[in-house]
């Protein structure tokens, strides 16, 4: 087998849908906490919490993409996930979660855009995809980390 062919993957639950991102960017996942409230964040950007001793923004993809009720997201999990980009103030933010993710080893053709929702532009998706008949989001981060920026440099 082509280890150039397999994806190394993680399957993230969020209210509303499902996510998928490489297995390198997830550090840690932990349980629910509430979060400190971040003042004039969008409603997707949930608060933030004190992780690795950084004030680390907290989303809820589920929200932003998928329109769900902020009370949906209660009794979720947080995934701490690497930022994509240098800046030394946001390496790092939290993905709410609806459960913790599952790790999966894909083959390149397991994974497909999605037609019937490809040409559905919603803030933060860098593309739809479908994984086993089922449609899942390949979220854009670094959209995300732009929003994000701002807010931790007024903090």
């Amino acid at each position: 087998m082509n280890a150039s062919s397999n994806l190394r993957c993680l399957l993230i639950a969020v209210q509303g849908g499902q996510l998928i991102l490489p297995n390198s960017l997830v550090v840690e996942v932990l349980p629910f906490a509430t979060p400190l409230r971040i003042e004039a964040a969008p409603h997707w950007v949930v608060g933030a919490m004190l992780w690795r001793n950084l004030t680390t923004p907290l989303v809820s993809l589920g929200r932003l993409i998928f329109r769900v009720t902020p009370e949906a997201d209660l009794n979720s999990r947080i995934l701490f996930v690497n930022a994509l980009g240098s800046d030394s103030r946001l390496p790092y933010f939290g993905i709410l979660s609806t459960s913790v993710p599952r790790p999966l080893d894909l083959q390149r053709q397991e994974i497909t855009l999605d037609p019937a929702v490809a040409d559905l532009n919603r803030p933060g998706v860098l593309n739809w995809a479908q994984y086993q008949d089922q449609s899942v989001v390949i979220p854009d981060l670094d959209a995300i980390e732009a929003v994000l920026q701002p807010l931790v440099h007024r903090a």
